[in-house]
């Protein structure tokens, strides 16, 4: 076998260096899922080792990935992220309690006036009919918050950056897209451009 032969069963499913295994214990999670993980990346890994000098892992991965951890919303029936670097808190407001200055939405919250921005219209949504309580994400951007008005949380999620380029360069709300893991795509909205 070559020596790159040999470095390869070390990426072999089940491969173990322990010396000794048990039912539970010696196998971890090997390196094909490490492999496998960052190819879907699409990135590489290259193992470099010489005897009685070490080894060296060498792992590759393009200029353009950026992994956030984010807040999956949804808008009607499509999925939106915001990055959870962004969120203050998430509250269930009853409509009664919004309030209106200078014809601008707002809620009173914990002593302070937070405007609401309703997503559904500024995504150019169908209306629908509202329910007595809406889920508002606060977000912040320095001193200044907004409530961001969602139909449904999902969930937190780490998710990967992906560029739209030329695809929506004229929408600023919209900061990239992700690709979920069932294949759907969910736009990333831009909190600092909303507020």
């Amino acid at each position: 076998m070559s020596q790159k032969e040999i470095v390869n069963l070390l990426f072999l499913p089940s491969f173990s260096m322990a010396k000794k295994i048990t039912d539970i214990s010696g196998r971890g999670v090997g390196l094909d899922v490490v492999r496998s993980n960052i190819e879907a990346l699409g990135g590489d890994v290259e193992v470099k080792t010489e005897m009685g000098a070490g080894t060296t892992f060498t792992v590759r991965l393009p200029l353009t990935l950026a992994i956030i951890q984010a807040l999956m919303v949804e808008v009607r029936d499509e999925k939106y992220a915001i990055a959870l670097g962004s969120i203050q808190t998430i509250e269930d407001v009853p409509v009664k309690n919004i309030k209106y200055v200078e014809s601008q939405e707002v809620i009173h919250l914990r002593g302070t006036v937070i405007p609401l921005i309703r997503l559904d219209q500024l995504l150019d949504c169908e209306p629908q009919e509202e329910a007595e309580n809406l889920t508002v994400v606060i977000v912040q951007k320095g001193d200044s918050s907004a409530g961001l008005v969602v139909d449904n949380l999902i969930g937190q999620q780490e998710i990967v950056i992906k560029s739209l380029g030329k695809y929506i360069n004229n929408n600023k709300i919209i900061s990239g897209a992700t690709i979920l893991g069932d294949g759907e795509v969910a736009l990333i909205l831009d909190v600092n451009t909303l507020m």
